[in-house]
């Protein structure tokens, strides 16, 4: 059975090496741009009041990433979605995002953002199908550069969101 949780101090190994594996093997031309010093000690570095990492989890090996980092006042930036590829297709990126949007509405985000390259298509994917919108194309040194964003409605800190209502919001038109 799948779990997500907050990460913990015991799992900055396994995350760094689930993240730097991907990339590694997914998506060599990015790897300067996606290798990054967060990932060194993600317990410490995602450990900011209205910052937050996830972990999903098979027994206790970990499968699937999501981090939130402050970006400022109003807004998240979603960083690290990762899921292992033996573990795709079981919606387990679906689960982060949800925690992950759920987390930023009790923090009081008023949005989310989501970087990455055309390259991460699955990735893409994850995101449009959980809410995000396409904001921002931009083509660097061959490379193109694409900026999603999630608006979020406000609900008051500590308030739960229900998957329902997640749910709800998925389906609304724009």
């Amino acid at each position: 059975m799948i779990t997500v949780r907050p990460v913990t101090e015991a799992d900055d190994t396994c995350v760094r090496e689930l993240i730097t594996g991907i990339l590694e093997r997914e998506f060599s031309p990015e790897e300067r741009a996606y290798f990054g010093s967060d990932i060194e000690h993600v317990f410490r570095n995602y450990a900011g009041p209205r910052e937050t990492f996830f972990v999903a989890t098979d027994q206790d090996k970990v499968v699937g990433t999501a981090g939130i980092k402050e970006e400022d006042d109003r807004n998240a930036l979603l960083r690290r979605i990762f899921v292992r590829s033996d573990y795709r297709g079981r919606k387990i990126g679906s689960q982060l995002i949800s925690n992950a949007v759920s987390f930023c509405k009790t923090q009081g985000y008023q949005e989310i953002i989501f970087k990455t390259t055309s390259r991460m298509s699955e990735a893409i994917k994850l995101c449009e199908a959980n809410g995000f919108v396409k904001r921002v194309r931009l083509e660097l040194g061959g490379l193109e550069l694409l900026k999603f964003t999630m608006h979020l409605e406000k609900i008051g800190k500590g308030e739960k969101v229900s998957e329902g209502d997640a749910e709800k919001k998925k389906r609304r038109k724009p």
